[in-house]
């Protein structure tokens, strides 16, 4: 029925559309591409937010304490008269931290920037001896093993009973010189670039510098992220390594630098094999199913429920709010929680509703980060769940994303494969189908025809046809869209963008066939009859109305011969007796 012509033909107007598509996505002009790509992944993530973190692997860890504009002045009433705090005042709060539940936590992330180059530094002294203490710098930072990268560090730190404490830096990117606190801070402790303006949030980070730069620079051969250190500080303490080879060759080889042997036949290859796991920066998820020990605790400190949305509905749900809007900040709906556990520091100090079991299961072993939510930085972050975010929220969202996968994290798609390829390729197959089904409808509407059978092709054909289209082009996207977040572990393909372009193709395609097609399948239909038949009743019911619209209305015109005003004759009026008289 289809000729081996057609079907070339078929194949070029599916690739003149797939090279129009792909020509378009590589201009990305006005960045609408890559703005649609954008959209695409933030829509998926709202929709499919309440299924992240089933078994709360990493919600149940991490903790977030934060210092705010309320904190700050909370605290003006325990000696804090400035902002920002003296360096020893900020050690007393690491100290809290650190003692308040009973146990330290696993390891700190202090998302503060310390440089050194304002001024004197006032109580640095107690600042450095308190975190050499912490990480028992004592025991390792004369061993030149474990000095030689930052995940040799951490290692160290943790045969040594230390507790990890990861100070925020400056990308060396972006660093003209090491200040001497930093390089102090740097000899006891790890110093991790807290970097958040990037299109996928980092993990180890490889430079290029000279080894007169790299001293210059305070920095080694790479880097790691904040996320990333707290990972391996998890993961170093769990015996299985959290499945990761490369972090129990690590362990073993800090225990030989501890120990001062040699390391040349120490499992010289455990940085090099995590950095090979770990070498794509993680395209970040966000949970949206609040702890249920968050809400309680929050009603217990505040006296008053949670502000924001507390029970979760479906991903069905979730897709009718993307497409009425209802969750707009202006419509009165209840924005989501954060997904990470987190308690001002105001809070821990005063002990308002807090009791030493709630302040255990804060702290005690956890991976606690610290941070500031001050309205006035500019450190924050946009969510596609919960909007703008202090910075820390990101640092904890990684690292929640690294405690609940591992090595599987989800990486950006658009970083590492030629995503726009692969839309242009499903754009050309979609497209090849409708063509067939268009050509294919030709064919069997032309033999209907020879055989007087058209309406009965029209009844039984045509609407499955095109439902069948329009299915199979959603479900190829979807498929599509699913086998790359859920197999591949990449950030999810431009759906909405393929979306359009397919299902636009195929209305444009059929569309002067389409609404003959879909009314002859449904014609014969009783339901449909009883509309039609109302239609038409209808309509004739409005055909008066509609004529004397439509008709000329009469003109009035005054006499000559007196001042009366008199309608002058139409040619739609019936002639008067004495006119038919006359003409008679």
């Amino acid at each position: 029925m289809i000729s081996l012509g057609r079907i070339l033909k078929a194949v070029l107007v599916s690739l003149v559309l797939a090279g129009s598509a792909y020509a378009v996505a590589k201009l990305n002009l006005f960045g609408l591409e890559s703005a649609s790509d954008r959209l695409a992944d933030h829509v998926y993530q709202r929709i499919t937010a309440a299924d992240y973190g089933r078994d709360r692997k990493g919600q149940s860890r991490i903790r977030l304490v934060y210092l705010d504009d309320t904190s700050l002045e909370i605290m003006k009433g325990f000696g804090w008269k400035r902002f920002p705090p003296t360096y020893d005042q900020q050690w007393t709060m690491l100290d809290d931290i650190m003692s308040a539940g009973g146990a330290p936590p696993s390891a700190i992330f202090v998302d503060f920037v310390y440089r050194g180059d304002g001024g004197v530094a006032e109580g640095f002294d107690t600042f450095l001896k308190g975190v050499t203490a912490a990480t028992h710098a004592d025991a390792w930072a004369d061993k030149p093993g474990c000095i030689a990268d930052p995940l040799m560090k951490l290692a160290c730190i943790e045969a040594a009973g230390g507790t990890p404490i990861i100070l925020a830096k400056p990308s060396p990117s972006d660093l003209a010189m090491f200040t001497d606190v930093q390089r102090a801070l740097d000899h006891v402790t790890v110093l991790a670039p807290a970097v958040v303006g990037q299109e996928a949030y980092p993990t180890i980070t490889r430079y290029d510098f000279d080894a007169a730069k790299r001293q210059r620079l305070g920095v080694h051969a790479f880097d790691v992220s904040p996320a990333m250190a707290m990972y391996a500080a998890y993961c170093l303490r769990r015996s299985d390594g959290c499945g990761v080879e490369g972090f129990r060759r690590l362990r073993a080889r800090a225990a030989a630098a501890l120990a001062g042997q040699p390391l040349a036949q120490v499992s010289a290859d455990a940085p090099e094999r995590l950095s090979i796991v770990f070498k794509d920066p993680v395209d970040v998820v966000w949970g949206s199913r609040p702890d249920p020990q968050y809400l309680a605790l929050t009603r217990a400190v505040t006296g008053h429920p949670v502000a924001c949305r507390g029970v979760q509905g479906g991903w069905l749900q979730r897709l009718g709010e993307q497409m009425t809007g209802a969750r707009g900040a202006g419509t009165g709906v209840k924005q989501e929680c954060p997904y990470t556990q987190a308690l001002g520091y105001d809070r821990i100090v005063s002990g308002e509703g807090l009791q030493q079991a709630d302040l255990a299961q804060l702290l005690a072993g956890k991976l606690v980060m610290v941070g500031g939510q001050f309205h006035a930085s500019n450190d924050w972050v946009e969510s596609p769940v919960h909007g703008q975010v202090p910075g820390v929220q990101y640092h904890a969202m990684a690292l929640d994303n690294l405690v609940e996968d591992g090595p599987e994290y989800r990486r950006n798609a658009n970083m590492f494969l030629d995503s726009d390829l692969l839309k242009a390729l499903l754009i050309a197959a979609l497209a090849f189908c409708d063509v067939m089904a268009v050509m294919t409808r030709n064919s069997l509407l032309d033999h209907a025809q020879s055989k007087r059978a058209e309406q009965k092709l029209r009844a039984h054909i045509w609407g499955p046809l095109y439902a069948g289209l329009l299915l199979t082009s959603v479900g190829v996207i979807a498929l599509a869209t699913w086998v790359g977040v859920a197999l591949l572990h990449r950030s999810p393909i431009n759906w909405i963008g393929l979306g359009f372009c397919a299902i636009g193709f195929l209305f444009y395609a059929t569309r002067q066939t389409l609404p003959a097609d879909i009314f002859g399948s449904i014609e014969h239909i009783p339901f449909v009859r009883r509309i039609r038949q109302a239609g038409q009743r209808c309509r004739l019911a409005l055909k008066f109305e509609e004529d004397r619209l439509l008709s000329p209305r009469a003109v009035r015109s005054y006499s000559s011969e007196s001042s009366e005003l008199t309608p002058s004759a139409s040619s739609n009026d019936p002639p008067s007796e004495d006119t038919a008289h006359v003409e008679t």
